[in-house]
């Protein structure tokens, strides 16, 4: 388990790069709606989904800290 919930920060930075690179593909060529499509929204929800949880896991690791 502690494996996995240390992957999360990995995959959240690894799907932020990729939303970087689908916005600089939509500046190139706006008819191919990277950022418009449903999977783009649904990447765009499990981007955010992942960010929450990460941001949580993070602030209960560091309240045990202290």
């Amino acid at each position: 388990m502690r494996r996995i919930l240390e992957f999360i920060p990995h995959l959240t930075l690894v799907l932020a790069l990729g939303l970087a690179v689908f916005t600089v593909l939509d500046g190139f060529n706006p008819m191919m709606e990277w950022l418009t499509s449903g999977i783009s929204k649904a990447y765009i929800f499990v981007l955010c989904g992942m960010s929450v949880l990460s941001s949580v896991l993070l602030i209960v690791e560091q309240t045990r800290g202290q």
